[in-house]
């Protein structure tokens, strides 16, 4: 059996948070890319930089996790810049829509208090010493 929520370790909660904030920047991104480019007459250049910015950040991000899961202290302060910049600048970007647009809602205040609640995380192990690592392994 594993640890229980209080057991588990900074560097893992870090990382939990920031899987979660990922996946609500990622829910955005997709929301975006279906309004912004849902039109028949779309700019292909356009669509293009844009998936390529995405997929770049969200590879940097699954890649930043990977290297921080392994105890790379290099790892954290880009953790700490995707979540913090990029999750909430999705979250920050509030689309102010009648109640009946409840998704858009979830998907803008998921972004930015995950986006926040990870950086805080990361910022806890970064600031933690190489004790936090440690436990993780």
């Amino acid at each position: 059996m594993g640890p229980g929520i209080g057991q588990t370790s900074q560097l893992a909660r870090c990382l939990q948070l920031n899987a979660l904030a990922l996946a609500f920047s990622l829910a955005h991104t997709i929301a975006d890319y279906g309004i912004i480019f849902g039109v028949p007459d779309a700019n292909y250049w356009g669509m293009a930089t844009y998936l390529g910015v995405s997929s770049a950040v969200y590879g940097w991000w699954g890649w930043s996790m990977a290297r921080a899961a392994v105890g790379s202290r290099a790892a954290l302060p880009s953790l700490m810049a995707l979540s913090g910049l990029w999750a909430v600048l999705h979250g920050a970007t509030f689309v102010y829509t009648p109640i009946t647009n409840v998704l858009a809602d979830v998907v803008h205040f998921g972004s930015l208090l995950c986006g926040l609640w990870a950086a805080y995380a990361t910022w806890r192990v970064l600031h933690g010493g190489r004790v936090a690592i440690a436990r993780a392994q």
